[in-house]
Parts: C-alpha cells; structure tokens; sequence
C-alpha cells in the first residue's frame, strides 16, 4: 500500500471512542505490522497490547501499542521506522493514532526494556488534516534541498514535543543525516530523538517508494561536522 498520501494528512490524535476495534480490525493491523520492513535487520523489536497508561500527557483511547527492545542497536529507530509505518496505515483506514512519548504501561506487562508507546483507534472526528495545520519549521531550517520532495515528506514527520531534531544535507546522490544534540534542560525532559530519527526515515522511505526511488540507508560513517548535531548515517 502507499502510504504517501497519509504523510501529507495525517493528525496525532488525542481523543477517541472507547468501543474496542472489531476482532477482524485488530487481527488485519497486527499483520500489516508484521509485514513492515524494519530499518535495521538485526535489531528486532517486540511489540504487544496493552490496556492501561501513566505519566504524563495521557490520552484515554481503546487500544495502546508498547514497543520494547531486546538490547541491539538501533532498535529506537526501529521502533520510530516501524511505528510510524503503522501510524499512516492507521490515517489509510480512516483510524486514528498518536505516539505517547511521555507514558509507561501501568500493566503488569510493563518492563524496562519498553521503549515507548502509542494509542490508537476510532478518533472522535476525523483523522485528517490539510496541509496548511501542520505546525513545523520552515523547511530550510531542515535541508539545503528545499525542493526535493523526499525532504518535504520527512517535513512533515511527528516528533516528541515537535523538536524535528533532524538536518538532511542532499550532496549528489546521497543525502546525509544528522540528529540534533539536545541541551540541558531539554536534554533531561526528552531522550527520544533516536526514535524521532527513524520516524523521519520513515516518511523519506514512504516518499521513495511513492516516486519510484530506491531507499537505502547506511548507519554512521564520516560526514564533515555540522554544529550543534551528530552525524547519523546517509541515504542513498
């Protein structure tokens, strides 16, 4: 499915109708999501259902999604990559979604190894939005490649406390990735921007797909230095 037109509508959305999803509903989202491509084969993550949250910032919804780690890196931006693939398949069937960045589960299923969470199901109103209510900053502060319409995908993209912690510099045919190091006090409140990394490649690999590029992304290497962010990777 092409998950495109879902970047370029889709909301966090914070209150829901409380009735369950169908047992079908649930049973076609699990495959979906067993059928997304991670971005890093060797970092698997787990996922599971739950039913109640606490911390911060809580939304009441039907259903809640817990990813968890095994220990492997990058399995941040795995959850990132994969959670937001499931966030634009919810936006394609007219459900609702929104990651929960600041809420544990208040389960007896709940570990250390979880890495964060997301609610979902049928929104109260629409899921959608038009282009002119997302809320980011100018492009330009994100790329030198304000035209390139990967780019202007990841634009788009959700991240906690909406940081965008993310810079793409086009050079040639490579795109590289750096993540923005975050300060005190900032840096105390908020430590998932690695997870905000892969929701971003998310929506670049969404964009490929979508114009018929190929997506390939390899992990560290060298790039020059950019001020005030850490090299990640790049896209080729």
């Amino acid at each position: 499915m092409d998950f495109y037109h879902s970047i370029n509508r889709r909301k966090s959305c914070r209150a829901y109708r409380q009735e369950p999803l169908a047992p079908s509903q649930l049973a076609e989202m699990k495959k979906a999501l067993d059928s997304f491509e991670p971005l890093y084969l060797n970092a698997p993550i787990e996922y599971r259902l739950t039913s109640e949250t606490k911390g911060m910032f809580q939304v009441k919804a039907p259903h809640y999604l817990v990813f968890s780690r095994k220990g492997e890196e990058g399995e941040q931006e795995n959850a990132g990559f994969i959670g937001q693939q499931l966030m634009l398949w919810l936006d394609a069937h007219d459900l609702g979604g929104v990651w929960l960045g600041a809420s544990k589960d208040a389960t007896e299923q709940r570990t250390r190894e979880d890495i964060i969470m997301l609610a979902f199901g049928e929104p109260e109103g629409s899921p959608h939005r038009e282009i002119s209510e997302f809320r980011r900053k100018p492009i330009s502060d994100i790329t030198n490649a304000v035209e390139d319409e990967c780019i202007k995908a990841v634009h788009l993209a959700p991240s906690g406390m909406n940081i965008q912690p993310w810079y793409l510099e086009k050079r040639e045919d490579t795109v590289k990735l750096y993540r923005k190091i975050l300060k005190p006090p900032m840096s105390f409140a908020y430590k998932l921007t690695h997870v905000d990394m892969g929701i971003a490649l998310c929506h670049y690999a969404v964009a490929c797909d979508h114009f018929g590029k190929p997506f390939h992304f390899r992990a560290g290497g060298k790039a020059k230095e950019k001020k005030g962010y850490e090299f990640i990777g790049e896209v080729y």
